[in-house]
């Protein structure tokens, strides 16, 4: 009898504890979806803030008095918009280093600074060379992105942390001193990333009283003239989602198109 209700006690709590697996089970795949759906919703509102928040930016620039009031230096600035924390940052491409015309050792110091080991940044520097030289004097590449996508894909991932300070859009060999990333600076004055970093924490507290370090590349400090830019927007919402946008742009003083956009992402 004993053994009896022992039997029934344990198949009693199999039993349960299949019912248990099976609630957990059902519980899972009601909650999986659902919490998908709200950070989906989530991730929405951060985009939707981040584009408005693109949008409103765009719409100022096209205002000399307001585009004059920005700084075109990288400097990130913070906001509310659309219930979202917003960061955003204007970079003029002539402070960039242009993966169309610069010389190939300023190609490879910008992937070294930016984390390239010496032998894929010379490696990937000679590619990127050899590509442009194929191409002809009207090729080279459309999208900076391209580039990287274009290269071997061992190579790609020491390669792309560069694409936060290169451009199509510079047009010239040099940077301009007063606009220029850290990296973009070391990697076209031949300066040591440190020397660079430095100079352009002057720069932000010093503005134009602070002196360029004299380049050991020539032709590497060019004037820009700021016909394009950068414009990259982060949001993150009151729901946790975050979203950025990275748009370029032309700027020109025409009042028909003071503003025209070459990429949005």
């Amino acid at each position: 009898m004993r053994g009896e209700r022992g039997s029934a006690l344990l198949v009693t709590l199999g039993a349960l504890a299949l019912v248990g697996a099976l609630a957990a089970s059902a519980l899972v795949l009601v909650a999986g979806p659902s919490s998908r759906a709200a950070a989906a919703l989530a991730q929405a509102e951060a985009m939707r803030a981040a584009e408005g928040a693109a949008h409103r930016l765009i719409a100022a620039a096209s205002s000399e008095a307001l585009r004059g009031a920005a700084p075109l230096d990288g400097t990130v600035i913070s906001t509310d918009f659309l219930g979202a924390r917003i960061d955003f940052a204007a970079q003029d491409a002539g402070g960039l280093i242009d993966l169309n015309a610069a010389p190939e050792p300023a190609l490879a110091r910008l992937l070294a600074a930016t984390g390239a080991s010496e032998a894929e940044a010379e490696e990937i520097a000679a590619l990127w060379a050899a590509a442009r030289a194929e191409a002809g004097p009207r090729g080279g590449w459309a999208e900076a992105e391209a580039a990287v996508e274009a290269l071997p894909e061992r190579l790609q991932a020491a390669a792309r942390p560069a694409l936060a300070h290169a451009t199509v859009r510079n047009g010239r060999p040099g940077v301009d001193p007063w606009t220029a990333t850290a990296p973009a600076l070391a990697a076209a004055g031949a300066l040591d990333l440190g020397e660079a970093q430095d100079f352009v924490a002057r720069r932000a507290l010093e503005g134009r009283r602070a002196a360029p370090p004299e380049p050991r590349a020539p032709g590497a400090w060019l004037a820009s003239e700021a016909r394009s830019a950068r414009l990259t927007v982060r949001a993150e919402g009151a729901r946790g989602g975050r979203a950025e946008v990275v748009v370029e742009l032309r700027l020109s003083t025409s009042p028909i198109a003071p503003v025209t956009i070459l990429s949005w992402r």
